[in-house]
């Protein structure tokens, strides 16, 4: 069973100063576990309630080799986030990633606060076959239960990092990367624009700023999703799967 010392350390894991201390993020739920059986994240410990184990002998059986225990469910609420656990949790180790990985598509995201919004956009991202993310150093942390939550394992098939976005910008450019702007300020439309190979970077900025004139004005393209309506401004992540819906048709030959 579990250990008061062993609970306290994965509760700890519910906040980024937690998750940044142990170099550790937590996942519940049978998908999660699932995906980041495939994926290159070690799992350090899985925690299962006994009628969880009962009921998915299957998963069970690929957890072989990983330290799997019994938890209650008493003790198990004590660590979720969640109002009703699923019966599983894991704790694990991300791969280091970093802008060395980048070769081709990269999403930069500058002061992206909401969790939902940034889960929804890697799991759009990922759905594109955009595996390379960069975070500015004030968004949301990737690891948040409910980015996680919203991303859906995407996670688990990319490249999250944070870094200088104009620092990296500069060398992208040095490698001839194309760099794309959503600007809303802009006359030039996403329709429009003519990308002549993966090696791009797209720029998606704060949800209620969104992208500073100066990150703006480092791109060869600027462009906005031509309204039809009279709403005002989309949703970042709704944006960000026009966005890449655009582009991937114009850039995959």
């Amino acid at each position: 069973m579990i250990s008061k010392a062993e609970i306290k350390q994965i509760r700890s894991l519910n906040t980024k100063k937690g998750r940044d201390i142990s170099n550790l993020i937590l996942i519940e739920g049978t998908r999660l576990i699932s995906q980041v059986l495939e994926s290159k994240y070690d799992i350090v410990k899985v925690w299962t309630t006994e009628d969880f184990a009962t009921k998915n002998s299957s998963l069970i059986k690929l957890l072989r080799g990983t330290s799997t225990n019994l938890i209650s469910n008493q003790d198990l609420k004590k660590i979720t986030a969640t109002k009703n656990p699923s019966g599983i949790i894991g704790v694990l180790r991300p791969p280091i990633g970093g802008f060395n990985k980048v070769k081709q598509k990269i999403i930069i995201l500058d002061s992206i606060s909401d969790p939902g919004n940034l889960g929804t956009i890697l799991r759009t991202a990922n759905w594109f076959g955009v595996n390379n993310v960069m975070l500015s150093d004030d968004c949301v942390d990737p690891y948040n239960s409910k980015v996680v939550r919203s991303a859906m394992g995407a996670h688990f098939n990319m490249n999250i990092f944070y870094g200088n976005m104009f620092d990296y910008i500069k060398k992208l450019r040095d490698k001839n990367f194309e760099i794309i702007a959503a600007d809303l300020n802009t006359n030039e439309s996403i329709e429009n624009l003519n990308i002549s190979s993966n090696k791009w970077a797209l720029l998606f900025g704060n949800e209620a700023h969104g992208l500073s004139k100066k990150l703006s004005n480092m791109a060869e393209h600027k462009v906005k999703i031509s309204k039809i309506g009279k709403i005002e401004s989309l949703n970042v992540s709704v944006a960000c799967g026009i966005f890449l819906y655009h582009i991937s048709n114009k850039s995959k030959h």
